[in-house]
């Protein structure tokens, strides 16, 4: 007897592949214009697309089903070559940068002997190459991730021209040569209060050197990507101490390991944490620093310096206060942004898989067939399943906007900071102290959400597709604990969520001095719109579209005001901190909405003219503010922005009619993120929708079927000592009858 190695079942049972070919020929959609409307512009679709066909097609890059087998050693080892590796592509990607230099297409900042320092823009091609590939390999992502975005970031944002051309040009950490940077910033003890770090950089004045110090075991550097086995620098994050005053916590760069040998430096000791959640490619460490003398012109000084006498007798410290503790946390703010583009790439991935799968899995016949012979429904035609599964894919479409968006003002937001900061004109810094400042709240804002919604798409997808779903060759269960970090590091999610809350509070606090809300994100609390919704004039509806954004706006009028109001009383803003994470939640609602709309509504903006993938697109809108206004029926009930009436005959009538609409054509919505099998790495969503040959493939080729006779288990002898041990069933039954 030979076993099955194909799907040769016949009959009108088992046929995915035609279920998902239907779909595709009934669609209606212009798949192209919706990827363009997905992926911002033309140029960027097709450079989105270039980038994808090289990384998964690059044979040293390109990540099969044996990675989901693979042991910590194995992934480690694995990501370095692929490190090595896209150092080739970086510098390729900065040669172009720099071609485009000479011919005058890119402006440069100069240090002070005109050499020109490369900027975030130059990077940008890279930096959508590293976003593609952390979507196929999230810890390959991370590790060069936090060479590049944040020990790199964090001495562009900290530190001088000159500085930011010696460490990243010069010593050649722009390039993956000469040294490999970590970011020390986290401690044993403290992680989300930065201001509390313990570690100790004491100023010597007659050496004109720092003492980095470790003062006790809570102050160890902890958490340290790169740091156990890795890098030769890191940029640390510790307290500036000059003639005993502490300054408070300032960055420096500090030498780690020869970069020749990679033997750790006198008075640096580091260790593996060990074994993690997920992401097992990245080598976390721990460092612990005994008297590491590093020179002055370490610390990196681009808002705070100090500053020795002549005679070298004294110093003072110089700082620009308006920006100081500001520029601490921009190496986040980086890695903030990117979260929200992950969040868009990494939901696409995995809402994909779980569509088609619903597509082509059928379960039970209909209800009533008593002859035995009906087809099996498909899952996805079961109402209750289009509720588990389509939301989340209306989530992974309203990220994208807002996730271009985002990375667009920051990057424009951090050229407009150097620019300020090199000139030296004080008059420029306030504007963009105050740019700054929203692109705080709104990075924290979109991160936290963002990165919470996802990881519950990811398990409830995962659960939508049964115990195949569970199988690590589908993804989902690595796939989850690669993702989840994401709402704890550079940032947890909510202490950035009651952050980001606090400035929104304070902004609306404001009003009442005059100050008035220019910004986009904030549209909400202008004025006019804050005193109708007070005053009861303005009512939430839902009939045009603007009144999918507006009802987001009138709840978070609403809870505003009734946090203002509770702690008038109570003088107490921790008894208000669930307020707070809902209304940093709902600003993130409100934004992703508003910048959907704005880009949907322009047929320029969105390049989708026809008239069936416009109406998709805004079925999907509505989905969003609708499941989402549903999923928080207590809260809208409880600020009477909706009565039980309403959500009853209204939101959840006009959510429960979406989903058979989605329906139709969510195979084309899915097919429009174009994320070829390489990327998706799971057979049971495979673009043929051949379910159960892809899927038992990748199983037989990972483990092979037992041959004939005994098999040989490292745990055998164990199962036969136990199954051959001396028994007496008879003897001992009247035993127990007794």
């Amino acid at each position: 007897m030979t076993r099955i190695t194909t799907n040769e079942f016949s009959g009108p049972t088992f046929k995915p592949q035609a279920f998902i070919q239907h779909e595709r020929r009934e669609s209606q959609l212009n798949i192209d214009a919706v990827n363009v409307f997905l992926e911002s512009d033309p140029a960027n679709a097709q450079l989105t697309h270039d980038l994808v066909t090289e990384v998964t097609m690059d044979p040293v890059l390109k990540t099969g089903s044996e990675y989901y087998d693979m042991s910590k050693d194995q992934h480690r080892r694995a990501t370095a070559l692929k490190i090595a590796k896209m150092a080739v592509y970086l510098e390729q990607d900065i040669k172009r940068a720099a071609r485009n230099y000479r011919g005058g297409a890119v402006e440069k900042f100069q240090t002070s002997d005109k050499t020109p320092i490369l900027t975030a823009q130059d990077l940008a091609i890279f930096d959508k190459r590293l976003s593609i590939i952390s979507n196929q390999d999230p810890q390959l992502g991370t590790r060069i991730g936090v060479h590049l975005g944040l020990f790199g970031n964090c001495i562009r944002g900290n530190g001088t021209n000159e500085q930011i051309r010696y460490w990243l040009q010069e010593k050649g950490a722009l390039f993956l040569k000469g040294i490999y940077g970590c970011f020390a910033m986290t401690e044993l003890g403290h992680g989300s209060n930065v201001a509390q770090l313990q570690t100790r950089a004491e100023y010597n004045i007659q050496t004109d050197t720092f003492l980095i110090n470790t003062p006790n075991l809570p102050a160890t550097k902890w958490w340290i990507g790169g740091a156990a086995h890795s890098a030769t620098h890191a940029t640390v994050y510790a307290r500036l101490i000059v003639k005993g005053k502490d300054y408070g916590v300032k960055t420096f760069v500090v030498p780690l390991r020869d970069p020749g040998t990679f033997q750790l430096l006198p008075g640096v000791f580091i260790g593996d944490i060990g074994t993690k959640m997920g992401r097992d490619g990245i080598d976390n460490g721990w460092i612990q620093f005994k008297n590491v003398v590093i020179p002055r012109e370490f610390m990196l000084c681009r808002f705070t310096k100090v500053i020795r006498s002549e005679q070298g007798d004294d110093a003072k410290v110089w700082s620009e206060p308006t920006l100081d503790q500001i520029s601490g946390y921009s190496a986040l703010l980086n890695g903030r942004v990117n979260m929200v583009m992950d969040s868009f790439r990494f939901g696409a991935k995995f809402v994909t898989i779980a569509v088609r799968y619903a597509v082509g899995r059928q379960q039970f016949a209909p209800a009533g067939d008593k002859t035995g012979k009906a087809e099996e429904t498909q899952l996805i035609n079961y109402p209750l399943h289009q509720y588990r599964v389509l939301p989340h894919l209306a989530v992974v479409y309203l990220i994208s906007p807002v996730a271009f968006n985002l990375m667009a003002t920051y990057h424009s937001t951090l050229d407009q900071l150097f620019k300020a900061s090199s000139s030296g004109d004080k008059k420029q810094l306030g504007p963009v102290s105050l740019k700054l400042k929203d692109l705080f709240i709104d990075s924290a804002s979109l991160k936290a959400t963002n990165t919470w919604l996802v990881a519950t798409a990811i398990d409830e997808l995962r659960q939508a597709c049964g115990g195949l779903g569970y199988s690590a060759y589908n993804g989902f269960g690595k796939g989850f604990s690669d993702w989840v970090v994401q709402c704890t590091w550079e940032g947890d999610n909510s202490i950035l969520s009651l952050t980001s809350a606090r400035s929104i509070l304070k902004k609306f606090t404001d009003l009442s001095k005059g100050k008035v809300q220019e910004s986009q994100s904030f549209k909400y609390l202008s004025p006019s719109f804050v005193t109708q919704v007070l005053r009861g004039s303005k009512s939430a509806q839902i009939r045009s579209l603007e009144d999918y954004i507006e009802v987001w706006g009138i709840m978070l009028v609403k809870i505003l005001h009734y946090c203002v109001d509770l702690v008038s009383k109570t003088k107490n803003t921790d008894s208000i901190s669930k307020h707070l994470i809902m209304i940093s939640r709902f600003h993130a609602f409100h934004t992703m909405l508003q910048a959907y709309y704005e880009k949907l509504k322009s047929p320029e903006d969105s390049h989708v003219s026809d008239q069936e993938s416009q109406k998709m697109l805004w079925n999907l809108f509505r989905l969003f503010s609708l499941y989402f206004i549903d999923k928080h029926s207590g809260e809208f009930l409880q600020f009477k922005v909706f009565t039980p009436d309403q959500i009853q005959t209204i939101v959840q009538p006009q959510l429960l009619a979406l989903l058979p609409e989605i329906r139709k054509e969510c195979i084309a919505l899915t097919d429009a993120f174009k994320l070829p099998d390489a990327m998706l790495n799971a057979p049971i969503g495979y673009y043929d929708g051949d379910i159960y040959n892809n899927y038992y493939a990748e199983v037989l080729k990972n483990n092979p079927p037992e041959a004939p006779g005994p098999g040989k288990p490292n745990y055998h002898e164990v199962l036969t000592t136990m199954l051959r041990r001396d028994y007496e069933p008879e003897e001992n039954l009247a035993k127990l009858g007794k």
